[in-house]
Parts: structure tokens; sequence; C-alpha cells
């Protein structure tokens, strides 16, 4: 059966850094792997909803979502499809208390993150501007 799955996720900037954290090495997707905050929207919640309550569950922070950044889609499996949906946000807030999705969390500039996120990542963000945001 085929399954399609709205993915949120909140690229968080800080004085030219932006939060990153990196997935638990048991995770069953993506162990180990570094990306910005988010995750699957629920039935019936609203894609702002959706963000504010992953970063509230992931990094424990209440933020405000300021505008979309980019969408896209993909492919995980011939049966899979994600369509992805990356927003630009804000925290007053800075303590960082990880849920156990994750191991770690980083504030990067934008030559670390260049060697930290995935190829596919790094295009996206290449070809939609977040990159620019970090100079």
């Amino acid at each position: 059966m085929n399954e399609i799955k709205v993915v949120v996720k909140g690229v968080l900037i800080r004085n030219k850094r932006i939060l990153i954290v990196q997935r638990s090495h048991t995770d069953s997707v993506g162990a180990g792997t570094w990306e910005v905050v988010g995750g699957n929207l629920n039935f019936g919640e609203l894609l702002d909803d959706a963000l504010k309550r992953e970063y509230l569950e992931e990094v424990g922070l209440r933020i405000t979502v300021k505008r979309l950044l980019f969408s896209t889609t993909f492919f995980t499996s011939k049966s899979r499809q994600i369509v992805l949906l990356s927003y630009l946000c804000e925290s007053e807030e800075s303590k960082i208390v990880l849920s156990s999705e994750h191991e770690q969390y980083l504030w990067v500039a934008k030559d670390e993150l260049l060697t930290l996120l995935s190829e596919e990542i790094l295009a996206d963000y290449q070809q939609y501007g977040v990159l620019d945001l970090l100079t």
C-alpha cells in the first residue's frame, strides 16, 4: 500500500548559527544523522502547531513559526513518499532539553553545517537560500 507522510521541519537561527540535532544511533530511520528539529504531522493538526509540538518534545523549546522557507517531496521507498515543509522559526528560550530521540545538539555556523548535514538536505538548503540566512 502506498503512503504519503507530511513532515514539518524548523530552521532555528541564533547569532548566525543554526540548531541541529543528532538522531539516536538506535533509531530505525537515519540513525546517527544530523538534522533540524521536526517530525510528522498528526491527523487534524495545524502545520504551525505540529512544528511547535515537535520543538517542545525534541528540544524543550517554545518557538514562533515565522514563514515557510521551502517545500519539497522525496521517496524513502517505492511505496512511501514524504512531503517536507521547512519553516524559519524563532525562540526567546535558550535552554535545550533533548528527548530520547536525539543524542546531542549543536549550534553551528555555515562551515560546520556543510560537514554535518546530508548532501540531500544541503542541496535543498542551497537551492532555497537557507544557507544565505547564515551569512
